[in-house]
């Protein structure tokens, strides 16, 4: 009885000691992680477009890309960019500036991997993209068209989270 007794102090010695080296902040990754997607459908009216709101931590976006539903107008350079929950310092330009003027329904708006000022691209008419990997903190991410035009596009999104209370709302 004493043996075994002994034998599950041990045990529990052992547990308890490698419980306590793991890291707090350790996240699980795939496929406990799994990549998670979303989808949300934005009217191109020149305002800009709250598109996701990401809330309770850090994710990665591994993909993001538009499917026009809805023949676009002159909408003139538009951008990608987070607008940070915890102010201006955390903010993240998701892309530069590009011109998506007169795309129809059916194009699809991809980003490539050309990297300029620190941000990349985004083009249209194209069917596949680039494999991304960028690090979003909380806060809203805003479609801003330069000017007021017609039309639709629906996004998807694809994220893994980095921290265990992470979400994303389409808006």
């Amino acid at each position: 009885m004493k043996r075994i007794f002994l034998l599950a102090l041990i045990c529990f010695v052992v547990l308890l000691g490698y419980q306590a080296i793991r890291p707090a902040y350790a996240v699980v990754r795939a496929p406990d992680n799994p990549i998670r997607t979303v989808t949300m459908d934005s009217v191109v009216s020149g305002a800009t477009d709250d598109m996701f709101t990401v809330t309770g931590g850090r994710i990665e976006i591994v993909s993001l890309f538009g499917e026009c539903t809805t023949n676009i107008g002159t909408v003139g350079n538009t951008d990608i960019y987070l607008d940070a929950t915890a102010g201006a310092a955390y903010d993240r330009d998701f892309c530069t500036a590009v011109d998506i003027d007169a795309l129809v329904a059916g194009g699809v708006i991809t980003f490539t991997n050309a990297v300029s000022e620190g941000a990349l691209t985004f083009v249209a008419k194209q069917g596949a993209g680039q494999t991304l990997s960028w690090f979003c903190s909380p806060g809203v991410i805003i479609l801003d068209p330069a000017t007021t035009s017609t039309g639709a596009i629906t996004w998807y999104m694809s994220y893994r989270r980095l921290e265990n209370a992470s979400r994303v709302t389409p808006n």
